[in-house]
C-alpha cells in the first residue's frame, strides 16, 4: 500500500464515521449567531497549528512531499515532546498582546490527535508527549483571559465531542 492510498483509506473511514453537528445541536442559530458576533468582535487571537512534523523542524505535509513511509512517520510520535509548559506561554503570549482567542488544531491529516482517544493510541497522551496536550492548552487558554477554540479538519472530528464550544 502507497502512502497516497494510506491517507486516502485513513480520509474515507474518518469521513464515514465523522458526525456533522447542525445548528440545533451545536446549539442552534441564535447561538451560532452571537459567538459569530464575539469573534468578529474579538479581531485578534492565536492559530496554533503544530505537530508531528515539527520533530522534523518542516512543513505539515512532510510526510506526503517528502516520501515518508507511514511506518517511519508513526514512530515521529514516540519523538514528540512538546516542552512542558508551551500552553502556559502560549497563554502569556496571547494576553501580553492583547489576543482574545487562541485556536488549535487538534487533530492532524495524517491521523495524529493532540487529545486523547479510546479510537487509537495515536494521540498525545499514549505517545511522546504523555499528555493530553488539547486539554492541558485549553484550561492555560482560561487562566490567560483568552477563549479557547479548537479546530477539528473536516472529517477528522471525534464524535463523541458533541459541541465545539470550550472556553
Amino acid at each position: 500500500m502507497t502512502r497516497r492510498d494510506y491517507l486516502q483509506l485513513m480520509a474515507a473511514a474518518s469521513a464515514a464515521s465523522a458526525t456533522t453537528l447542525t445548528a440545533s445541536e451545536a446549539g442552534g442559530e441564535a447561538d451560532r449567531a452571537a459567538r459569530m458576533q464575539w469573534w468578529h468582535e474579538a479581531r485578534f487571537g492565536m492559530f496554533i497549528h503544530w505537530g508531528l512534523y515539527s520533530v522534523l523542524g518542516r512543513h505539515e505535509w512532510a510526510m506526503e512531499t517528502e516520501g515518508i513511509p507511514v511506518a517511519e512517520y508513526e514512530q515521529i510520535a514516540k519523538r514528540f515532546k512538546p516542552k512542558p509548559n508551551a500552553a502556559r506561554d502560549w497563554a502569556k503570549l496571547a494576553r501580553a498582546a492583547g489576543q482574545k482567542y487562541m485556536v488549535m488544531t487538534t487533530k492532524h491529516h495524517e491521523g495524529f490527535c493532540h487529545f486523547d482517544s479510546k479510537l487509537t493510541d495515536y494521540c498525545a497522551p499514549k505517545q511522546g508527549p504523555g499528555r493530553d496536550l488539547v486539554k492541558i492548552r485549553n484550561r492555560r487558554a482560561r487562566r490567560g483571559n483568552a477563549r479557547g477554540l479548537l479546530l477539528f479538519p473536516d472529517g477528522l472530528a471525534p464524535s463523541r465531542w458533541r459541541a465545539l464550544r470550550h472556553g
